[in-house]
């Protein structure tokens, strides 16, 4: 048997549910190392990776001027429980990137990153009610693992909050306020709970609904939430240093916050959070308490300024990493109406998601009806066989890694595993 399968038998004896639940059937598959655009497993079996580590790698796997930064640093120490050096070097190059940003804040993860952006907004506000997208991923902490009432009726949303994955308690629940997205119905959400609401926090670009054409309602958003006094948090975990450039959604959409939240992609592929914003706002992180064991490590903080100071010096790599991924979108698209498949490719520059239908997808509400002849996930592991990794029912990426030879390869690739499924009578 292959090496992966006695691995994943081994680990299910160990762990009630691996931390990368990699949803491929007929078992997961274990990575051994990764370079450039390419992943092996632990069997030599080679791909071209789609999942860029959920969104950190923009660059490639083992991209040269992070294994050099950590290198040296590793050898100096790699966590002192003290300030070093490298972490004034990354916020100096994180807020000449980030277009609102004259403070930043360190911390370990995305989820941490929005955890302490709420706690901050609740301390300067003296509020306490969050307001979040119906069908936004922030983490997973509890106020942000709140969902809707699916029972309600989408073209008259109430932002009633129903119920949080198990073991969120009830009053967290009631502390949520669930808003539309892309809906002109969540500015009068806002302004009726105005008293109350410490915080707006949204994904620019959904990570479950990946599109570019949301900047007027972010503007708008904006607007609405300075008129009431609310704060407004755009979380760029995912968008941050990937869409359109450094700005991020911030410049891409011309849009300001008040606070924004950042991981992935400014860690160089090492655990990373951070919270930036105006100084007005950012200095309330001296009254509340914040604080890990890992956050602003010399480690990361130096892989991070490897990994800003190479984008920093090279932006031609944003036009081209948008090119392909439009290209890689287009070609797909274009194959799956020629042959009358009912699945679209949606993307918004490099983020990419698979919806297993011909209509239109405006909110998540649109993609919950969605009730495919098979499991997603059979495509994803056919994709797989066929020389192609991305992770079953989550977000996609490309690379600057990525050729345009490897994106011929990606097409050839999905191009061949949808005909496999209509060989099966699925598709």
């Amino acid at each position: 048997m292959p090496t992966s399968y006695e691995i994943s038998r081994k680990n299910a004896k160990m762990l009630p549910s691996e931390i990368v639940n990699t949803v491929l059937l007929p078992y997961p598959f274990y990575v051994q190392k990764a370079k450039g655009s390419r992943i092996w497993d632990v069997d030599e079996n080679e791909y071209i990776d789609l999942t860029a580590g959920f969104g950190p790698i923009l660059l490639g796997h083992a991209h040269q001027a992070v294994i050099d930064a950590a290198g040296e640093q590793l050898s100096l120490g790699s966590d002192f429980g003290l300030t070093s050096p490298a972490q004034g070097k990354m916020a100096e190059l994180l807020i000449e990137a980030s277009p609102c940003a004259e403070m930043v804040h360190f911390c370990n993860t995305g989820t941490e990153a929005t955890m302490e952006a709420l706690r901050l907004a609740r301390a300067q506000s003296g509020k306490n009610r969050l307001a979040i997208f119906v069908g936004s991923y922030h983490g997973v902490h509890d106020p942000v693992l709140v969902q809707e009432d699916k029972n309600s009726d989408p073209k008259e949303p109430t932002g009633q909050s129903k119920f949080g994955a198990l073991g969120v308690p009830q009053f967290i629940i009631d502390n949520v306020l669930m808003l539309p997205y892309r809906d002109d119905a969540a500015f009068d959400l806002i302004r009726k709970n105005k008293d109350d609401l410490a915080l707006v926090m949204i994904e620019p670009v959904q990570s479950s609904n990946p599109r570019t054409d949301v900047g007027p309602f972010l503007q708008e958003l904006r607007e609405v939430c300075r008129e009431c006094g609310v704060l407004f948090m755009l979380d760029e975990v995912i968008t941050g240093m990937r869409l359109g450039g450094m700005g991020g959604a911030q410049e891409f959409f011309d849009v300001t916050p008040d606070l924004v939240t950042y991981g992935k992609i400014i860690g160089g592929g090492m655990p990373i959070g951070a919270v930036a914003g105006p100084e007005n706002v950012m200095n309330s992180f001296k009254v509340i308490f914040s604080g890990g064991t890992f956050s602003g490590n010399p480690l990361t903080m130096s892989a991070g300024a490897a990994i800003l100071e190479y984008l920093k010096t090279h932006p031609e790599i944003y036009p081209q990493l948008a090119e392909q991924s439009d290209r890689l979108a287009a070609e797909i698209n274009g194959f799956l109406e020629s042959e009358d498949m009912e699945a679209q490719l949606m993307n918004a520059q490099s983020l990419f998601t698979f919806q297993f239908t011909r209509e239109t997808i405006e909110s998540a509400w649109d993609a919950r009806k969605i009730k495919p002849d098979f499991p997603p996930s059979l495509f994803y592991a056919i994709l797989h066989k066929n020389g192609v990794t991305i992770p079953g029912l989550h977000l996609f990426f490309t690379t600057a890694s990525h050729t345009a030879e490897d994106i011929d390869k990606v097409i050839g690739a999905m191009k061949k595993s949808f005909m496999e499924l209509r060989e099966y009578g699925l598709i």
